[in-house]
């Protein structure tokens, strides 16, 4: 009688996973054997104490992993630092980490999959962190290889799903051995990406700013806040303009174009804001420090 069969006794429940398998209506806890075979038992049949005693000789795993194709599981344990090394056969020459969320909770997995895939040349590892969360390791082969812009196909997922998503995209890395730690600081920006709402699509250099800004414990980004910003602190139409004016490289015309805003009424804002502050947001390292200051501020 072989293992599985003799836990097959103690817990009728027991399914043997297939890839491709749908996930059963009731509730199941899975595990991996030393065998590397899925299985998964009822959580009806499995006591806590029973899951506990069953987890320290076989390897508990979540549901979305029994999905995953057997280069998505090397590249998973090789990024949760399960493995010292990445063991796919054909490794690529550079990366590049694109996490992803959706807003249903519905969201069939591997209908998404499928579309999400056809935006890449050929099939990329896709790994599901959770139900609304995904991670994308976008792998380049050949020099010429050019990265896919998620730009112009995020609109039309989001209207065939009914669903918002989000897109957080890392900068590129040749050094494959070092993916684990740049897969934890990839994480870290999709994260801060989603709480500032940066937008669809969010790029490296967008996230950095934020970075500075969310170490700051709050009180002290308070007391920044008022000692910096000071009368104009609660005038938020004051603080968007100049928001705006900052991004456009402190280009007047620009911005007054933005804002939809004649020239001189932006200028006016400018020298207001100036004198009611005493900062000088025309000189580089003063606008900087306003800069940051509004990123934080939900205008």
């Amino acid at each position: 009688m072989s293992y599985i069969d003799q836990l097959k006794k103690n817990y009728p429940s027991l399914i043997v996973y297939e890839s491709g398998m749908e996930q059963p209506v009731d509730d199941y806890r899975l595990f991996r054997t030393a065998d590397e075979v899925i299985i998964g038992i009822a959580s009806s049949d499995l006591p806590e104490r029973e899951y506990a005693l069953l987890s320290a000789f076989l390897q508990p795993v979540e549901w979305n992993e029994g999905h995953l194709t057997e280069k998505e599981r090397q590249w998973k344990d090789f990024i949760d630092r399960k493995d010292e090394q990445l063991l796919v056969l054909d490794q690529p020459l550079k990366i590049r980490f694109i996490l992803f969320s959706i807003s249903d909770l519905s969201t069939d997995h591997d209908t998404f999959r499928e579309a999400l895939q056809a935006s890449f040349p050929s099939e990329m590892p896709l790994i599901w962190l959770g139900t609304t969360e995904g991670l994308i390791i976008e792998e380049f082969f050949e020099p010429e290889q050019e990265a896919v812009s998620l730009h112009s196909v995020v609109d039309v997922l989001m209207s065939d799903f009914y669903t918002k998503l989000h897109f957080y995209i890392s900068e590129e890395m040749n050094e494959i051995d070092s993916a684990p730690d740049h897969y934890t600081w990839a994480y870290k920006c999709f994260s801060l990406s989603k709480k500032y709402k940066l937008g669809k699509v969010v790029t490296f250099d967008q996230v950095v700013p934020y970075v500075f800004i969310d170490a700051l414990p709050q009180e002290e980004l308070e007391a920044l806040k008022q000692t910096i910003l000071k009368e104009v602190a609660s005038d938020r139409d004051l603080l968007r303009t100049i928001k705006v004016f900052l991004e456009s490289g402190s280009n007047t015309s620009l911005a007054a174009k933005l804002l939809f805003m004649h020239r001189n009424s932006l200028q006016y804002r400018v020298d207001k804001f100036i004198e009611k502050t005493g900062v000088d947001i025309k000189q580089f390292q003063q606008g900087l420090i306003v800069y940051l200051l509004l990123l934080e501020v939900s205008l």
